[in-house]
């Protein structure tokens, strides 16, 4: 189904304020049907759901305060495979934490489709946005955010319980077996190291048996040795579970290992490369 959403708006602040009020309507009009299945666009483009898990369409994004636009997407198309390992790369203000935040769900485009496993996040009420995380995604921070006074395995016994999506081959034993962790399995974080719970978090986010693993600087609090346990950790999940994996990274190093290579500059796709052989973690250098 296409939405009359692509009319021309006058430029600036007034403009967008009428088109973020247009959204607004649709989104109360669709938000439910998109969260139920049904293909939305506002663009005109119909997404491929069976080969793509994430296609953004003319994207945009930009924040008002006061009478001042500030646009940090300027217009992003992409189409990213299923079950690809996907690093995105870009300068400190580039826009790529935005760009990671609209397709896992997080924030929502000023305008633009953002279909990511069929819906169209664009046009989705916060509360059908926070369904959609809780079924499909998984995240892992810079910053682990585990519970203090529970073990490693409560700590994703919490990720568990919100899988709508369980399978039974896809046990916190099983997940802690793959990311090396057995033996803290009944440990305190305050028992671990920061490797350790970095990785007590990927195990938290991999229990909801997510369809797209998204991780925002998942080394950057970590030792070189410890870094690259976590990054063998991510690929070793996207081969063995299928997972699709977005990595946000400064370290263009790390990007060797992934299959697709996007850099944003200035609110937009700079470069797309296609990485046939990716790098072992253990041979990236991490200077």
């Amino acid at each position: 189904m296409v939405v009359p959403d692509h009319k021309e708006f006058e430029d600036g602040v007034k403009g967008l304020k009428f088109q973020q009020k247009n959204q607004k309507q649709l989104t109360s009009r669709y938000s439910k049907e998109i969260l139920e299945g049904n293909v939305v666009s506002t663009t005109g483009y119909k997404p491929n759901i069976k080969k793509h898990s994430i296609e953004l369409k003319n994207v945009k994004k930009s924040y008002i305060t006061g009478d001042l636009e500030t646009p940090v997407l300027k217009g992003i198309d992409i189409k990213l495979d299923q079950g690809d390992f996907i690093v995105i790369l870009g300068p400190s203000g580039s826009g790529k934490t935005t760009f990671l935040n609209i397709i896992s769900g997080l924030d929502k485009a000023t305008s633009g489709d953002v279909f990511v496993l069929g819906s169209n996040l664009t046009l989705l009420k916060d509360s059908h946005l926070t369904k959609f995380r809780r079924k499909n995604v998984g995240f892992i921070f810079q910053q682990y955010n585990l519970l203090t006074n529970l073990t490693a395995k409560e700590n994703a016994e919490v990720g568990e319980n919100l899988s709508t999506n369980k399978n039974e081959n896809f046990t916190i034993e099983k997940i802690f077996e793959t990311i090396g962790m057995t033996e803290q399995l009944n440990k305190y974080p305050h028992q671990m190291s920061g490797g350790q719970q970095q990785r007590v978090s990927i195990a938290r986010a991999l229990t909801k048996n997510p369809s797209i693993l998204f991780a925002d600087e998942p080394t950057g609090a970590l030792d070189e040795e410890m870094g690259r346990k976590v990054l063998d950790i991510l690929v070793k999940v996207n081969k063995e579970f299928k997972t699709t994996i977005v990595v946000v990274t400064h370290n263009p190093n790390i990007a060797k290992i992934g299959n697709t290579i996007i850099h944003i500059k200035n609110g937009l796709i700079d470069e797309l490369i296609h990485n046939p052989n990716p790098a072992d973690p253990s041979t990236i250098d991490w200077s």
